[in-house]
């Protein structure tokens, strides 16, 4: 839900198109369409509490702005997709050190695909903020972010691959490098959403860490310098079981994307491990933390009705050496993790969950380190904070 800050706050309470609200959080600072630093509007993520959908984006126009002060149009919009940049928490400015961003995997969902199963906690929202604090203070250092992007497997029309999906990802945060203040950044994400910070097929497109490393623009090689940390689960590096979701997809146009993924003969992914090792720089320039499952996931099949569900065989979807395929200098423990959690369920945390600590120490000392490298994207017009 998005309404103009500029606008007197907006209360939501009781119900909201005739849904119960289970609670609501709102976070301050997110722009409308860039991540500069003077955004037009604020989010809120609200929770229902009944099982009914508030169904597709819904709008609300705002009271007219008075005659003598002419302005754009002013929404409350209500939209579950989460497409795009979503900003979760954001600290005050003076406290603002560090960017995270998290990006969801394959038929996966921007903030759904980190929540509790079955529950509203949801980890990057309710936890992570008040985990980075700065050495010397217990207040919150790291704007905290979402990505979402359509990844639907089953009956999906998009015709999007990898290169498609990554040049939409860089074009979201591109704005996270602008002057006058860059900020460190770390990376988070699950399965393809990896993959998809990787991509590069096309250096001329500009996409992502290897062609950005590569790029002549100024922009796209500040971003790359202030991508300091990645923190992967899951990743496919060296491809997947693909062999449950190929039937699943059929003849569909997401084909390709799938058989992109596969871990055999899949050409994409071998010319992105030789190129990535040295698309963030050398040992000391960033670090990259890799979490693999160690629990079998449920596979796809096809029910009676002709309806998909998770409820195939048990199967391991993405093998510790695929999703642990390191840089040479990062194959220590305090790199490669384990999660015993199915594939699925690897980023799905709940209150006082130990998976969680392993997580939350390992970004914590990212965060800080990050930090504390922040002269490293000084750029010729930047100002670090």
């Amino acid at each position: 839900m998005c309404y103009d800050e500029n606008e007197k706050a907006h209360s939501v309470t009781g119900s909201f198109f005739g849904l119960d609200i289970a609670r609501r959080d709102y976070a301050d600072g997110v722009p409308d369409g860039t991540l500069s630093s003077q955004p037009r509007y604020i989010t809120a993520t609200v929770t229902f509490g009944n099982a009914a959908s508030p169904g597709p984006t819904r709008r609300i126009l705002l009271s007219e702005p008075p005659e003598d002060r002419p302005s754009r149009d002013q929404y409350v919009i209500l939209d579950d997709d989460f497409y795009g940049v979503t900003t979760l928490f954001a600290p005050p400015s003076e406290d603002h050190k560090v960017d995270v961003v998290a990006i969801s995997g394959l038929g996966g969902h921007a903030f759904g695909s980190f929540k509790e199963r079955d529950e509203n906690y949801m980890w990057l929202r309710d936890a992570l903020p008040f985990d980075l604090t700065g050495e010397d203070t217990d207040r919150p250092i790291a704007r905290v972010m979402i990505y979402g992007y359509e990844s639907a497997v089953a009956q999906s029309r998009s015709i999007q691959n990898l290169s498609d999906l990554a040049s939409s990802f860089h074009n979201s945060i591109r704005a996270l490098a602008y002057p006058p203040t860059v900020r460190p950044i770390i990376l988070v994400a699950h399965s393809l959403g990896g993959l998809i910070i990787k991509q590069c097929s096309n250096v001329l497109s500009e996409q992502t860490m290897i062609a950005l490393s590569k790029s002549k623009e100024e922009d796209d090689r500040q971003l790359t310098k202030a991508v300091y940390g990645i923190v992967f689960f899951g990743v496919p590096h060296d491809g997947m079981d693909t062999s449950s979701l190929i039937p699943m997809v059929g003849d569909g146009p997401n084909r390709p994307l799938v058989n992109s993924l596969s871990r055999i003969n899949s050409e994409i992914l071998s010319i992105q491990q030789q190129e990535f090792h040295t698309a963030l720089g050398n040992e000391g320039n960033s670090e990259i933390v890799y979490f693999y499952e160690t629990v079998e996931s449920p596979t796809a099949a096809q029910g009676t009705d002709g309806k998909w569900s998770m409820t195939g065989p048990p199967a391991t979807l993405v093998t510790k050496s695929s999703a642990t395929h390191c840089r040479p200098w990062e194959n220590g423990p305090e790199y490669v993790c384990a999660v015993a959690r199915t594939h699925s369920d690897m980023v799905k945390f709940r209150p006082q969950d130990h998976e969680y600590d392993k997580v939350r120490e390992r970004l914590r000392g990212l965060a800080r380190r990050a930090s504390a490298a922040r002269r490293r994207i000084q750029g010729s017009n930047a100002k670090c904070m």
